[in-house]
């Protein structure tokens, strides 16, 4: 069953502990984000999927035209376009947001990029205060921890914050 409110569509790699998928996803007007959010849904609809080990992500072990994955069971998301899955920013702020430096670890990844926050949080008021399920990280990489030659990376990578284990900002 496809989504009444599907507009565009775009192409998205999801991690999971063991596999990534390289696919396209029906979004609606309001971006990926829209769909992360929503409450009432706990899977993505995915169309073209390409299924590899993350052990070996050169090699696919499967296509399907249709698939669904479980939000829950996401990893990150990374995504070549920021566009296609920034968070909708805040209205009536006068701050800027200030970029830092970051590495931290799911499950399996070690993943470094650039979080965009107020000058004075620290990594436990980012894990807080950030809107939905994910964090944004912004020109980003994500590395395997067994085998750290697998690198993955994209303009935006989406993590989920229920699978962070340890998040770490650079210094000033």
């Amino acid at each position: 069953m496809k989504f009444a409110y599907t507009r565009n569509t775009v192409a998205a790699d999801f991690l999971t502990v063991g596999y990534r998928i390289s696919c396209r996803v029906g979004v609606p007007a309001g971006g990926l984000h829209v769909l992360l959010i929503d409450p009432l849904n706990s899977y993505l609809e995915l169309e073209d999927a390409y299924i590899s080990r993350i052990n070996n992500p050169g090699e696919i072990v499967a296509h399907y035209g249709n698939a669904a994955l479980r939000k829950d069971n996401i990893l990150f998301i990374i995504l070549a376009r920021r566009e296609d899955g920034d968070t909708p920013k805040g209205t009536g702020s006068f701050l800027k947001p200030v970029p830092k430096q970051t590495f931290l670890t799911v499950p399996s990844f070690e993943i470094r990029g650039t979080v965009e926050t107020e000058a004075n949080a620290g990594p436990r008021e980012i894990l807080v205060q950030t809107a939905g399920r994910f964090i944004p990280l912004y020109k980003a990489t994500a590395a395997t921890s067994l085998s750290p030659k697998n690198v993955f990376s994209g303009k935006l990578i989406l993590v989920n914050k229920e699978k962070v284990e340890a998040f770490c900002i650079a210094e000033d």
